[in-house]
Order: C-alpha cells, then sequence, then structure tokens
C-alpha cells in the first residue's frame, strides 16, 4: 500500500491542478478516459499533503463544466439536426450513442434542470446530458450553475474517498455505500426514460 501510495502522490505531483482540469475536460467530451480513478487518486495525494484538497475539487469542478459547455455548445448552437447528424457520424468515438441522445433528451425534458445534479453522479449520463440540455434550449448561466454544483459534489466524495482510503481506510466503505446507493436511482431513472412522458418544458 506505501509503495502505491507514492507512486500516485509522485504522478499527481507530475500533473498539479492544471493535469486534474485537462482530465476532467477530456472525460467529459471522452468518456472512455477514466477521471473516476483519477480524482480518487488526487484525493490520496491530498493526504500526503502533495495537493490540497479544495484546489482537487476546483479544478476537477472547473474541467467537468468545461467540457460540458462544449457539449452544451454543440446542442444551442448548431440545433437539433445538425447535433443528431455528429453523433450519428462521430457519437461512438465519445461514447454517446443517438438512443442514448434521445433517452438524455427525454429525461431532461421531464425533469429539467435539477437531472443536472445527479447526472454527475452517474457514469454515462454526465456526457449525455449536456448536448440535450443545449438542444433544449436551457440558459446558459443555469446550464452552468446546476453542473458546477452536480460537479463539484461528485468530485467532493471521489476526493474525499481517496483521503480516506490512506486516513482511515475503514471509514471508506460509508462512501462506497453511498456511491453505491446511486446506482438503483440510476437504474430508476433510465428506466423512466424509455416510457413517453409529454414534452415539458425543463424547471429552470
Amino acid at each position: 500500500m506505501e509503495g502505491i501510495r507514492t507512486f500516485i502522490e509522485s504522478v499527481m505531483a507530475e500533473l498539479g491542478y492544471g493535469g486534474i482540469f485537462l482530465a476532467a475536460v477530456v472525460e467529459v467530451v471522452f468518456p472512455p478516459l477514466p477521471s473516476d480513478l483519477l480524482i480518487p487518486a488526487a484525493g490520496v495525494a491530498t493526504a500526503g499533503g502533495i495537493l490540497r484538497p479544495e484546489g482537487v475539487v476546483l479544478a476537477a469542478t472547473g474541467g467537468t463544466v468545461a467540457g460540458a459547455l462544449i457539449l452544451y455548445a454543440l446542442g444551442r448552437g448548431a440545433g437539433e439536426p445538425v447535433a443528431r447528424r455528429w453523433i450519428r457520424r462521430y457519437g461512438r468515438w465519445i461514447g454517446i450513442r443517438e438512443a442514448e441522445m434521445d433517452r438524455s433528451l427525454r429525461l431532461f425534458r421531464r425533469y429539467g434542470a435539477p437531472l443536472l445534479l445527479f447526472a454527475h453522479l452517474i457514469p454515462g449520463l454526465r456526457s449525455g446530458i449536456a448536448i440535450p440540455a443545449g438542444m433544449s434550449g436551457m440558459p446558459l448561466l443555469p446550464f452552468s450553475g446546476w453542473t458546477a454544483l452536480g460537479a463539484a459534489m461528485r468530485a467532493t466524495l471521489q476526493t474525499a474517498a481517496g483521503m480516506l482510503l490512506v486516513l482511515h481506510p475503514l471509514l471508506l466503505l460509508s462512501i462506497l455505500f453511498l456511491i453505491g446507493a446511486i446506482i438503483p436511482m440510476g437504474l430508476a431513472i433510465r428506466a423512466l426514460a424509455r416510457r413517453r412522458p409529454g414534452d415539458r418544458p425543463p424547471g429552470l
């Protein structure tokens, strides 16, 4: 464990906050990059005094918002027909299929802006919700605010998990339990997305 910790701390020292920011940007635009491993690793480095926890959370949150804004701009600026053509052509390279985008669009139109909070806690949905938000015409400021809040929640949980892994390994079980509790919620939301509710304007 000590050798693994030393290796993680050396990698995080090289990456720094800028590396965490860029990784979070790329993870949103290109979901196959596993930042779900990077941020807890940064949490391990904070326990060793290499990084500051608030710096990690800010860098990860800022990168997630920046990446989400790229996809939001695609949905808002290009419009639905162009966005759909783009997803059909390039979606497989970033892990977003048109069927998944349709489910996210139905979810967003049903539940509105608060969905952005939980989207960042559900793998696969955090990248797939930004384009539908733009396509639905959600204003930029509310989108950025809700996205930042959801991203900060996720970054805080993951950073805390990394710190607890080093400082209090037994307490990490409580964090894992909380994260695991999100899975049934995600499955329920995906099940609801397959229904065909009326198009209701998103609650902003």
